[in-house]
């Protein structure tokens, strides 16, 4: 029997061509999770106008008020930082956020229940090579990061996180790929055949230095061709975890 076979794409920390981004996507009718900070110190973020515009056509999500790294944080602060940033987008938008994703994917066990405690339905990691259905929606990983990554620093990372499964898939699944529109296709192939969620995130400020847009194009458009792939934004695969 086929297993079910789902497409989401999610775009982090909220800098203002996430508008940009947000255009490619609806012109080829794709859904995506925006996760914005209030703040961020390493980059500008958008207007509470352009995060209201978006929202009009995707989920925004958690990502802390501040975009700080929630591991290292005491319990009283890392829990300000995530229900602070879950008010200011619902004040925003006007709209419940269900989904959340860790500042720099940093978490612990005690992060993952204070994402709980402040009622997400799931968190996003940044676990890579991971095209499986989630089994913890608190702990969901993605299949590519579009950037092309050397095959040293996938394994490591993998490794250092212990996402064993995604070491191990880097090899079985994405073939040493190190181009991330390779590395994302082979997701979506093996998806396809067994099931589970291919899953791409990227930062807009990442694809605008890489000059990457007319590649970002090109995915998207090819993605909007894959009909036998479910499509959800990352609230919705988080429900479908917890169900």
């Amino acid at each position: 029997m086929q297993q079910p076979a789902y497409l989401t794409i999610s775009v982090d920390d909220g800098f203002p061509l996430d508008m940009r981004a947000a255009e490619l996507l609806d012109r080829h009718g794709l859904k995506a999770t925006f996760y914005v900070p209030a703040s961020n110190p390493e980059h500008a973020v958008m207007t509470k106008e352009q995060v209201r515009e978006i929202s009009r056509r995707f989920e925004i999500g958690g990502h802390t008020y501040h975009h700080i790294p929630l591991a290292s944080l005491p319990d009283d602060q890392a829990r300000a930082e995530i229900l602070d940033g879950k008010r200011w987008i619902e004040d925003i938008t006007g709209q419940p956020a269900r989904a959340f994703c860790y500042p720099q994917g940093k978490f612990t066990s005690r992060t993952v229940e204070l994402v709980k405690e402040a009622g997400f339905a799931g968190g996003r990691t940044c676990y890579f090579n991971r095209s499986d259905m989630p089994r913890d929606p608190y702990r969901c990983g993605v299949s590519t990061h579009a950037y092309n990554h050397s095959a040293l620093i996938q394994v490591r990372h993998a490794l250092l996180e212990s996402n064993f499964k995604g070491a191990v898939d880097f090899f079985r699944v994405h073939k040493v790929a190190r181009d991330w529109e390779t590395h994302f296709q082979r997701a979506v192939a093996a998806v396809e055949r067994e099931g589970g969620v291919a899953h791409l995130y990227f930062h807009s400020w990442e694809i605008d230095e890489q000059r990457e847009w007319d590649k970002l194009e090109r995915v998207l458009q090819n993605l909007a061709g894959h009909k036998q792939l479910t499509r959800v934004t990352n609230g919705e695969l988080f429900t479908l975890c917890r169900s």
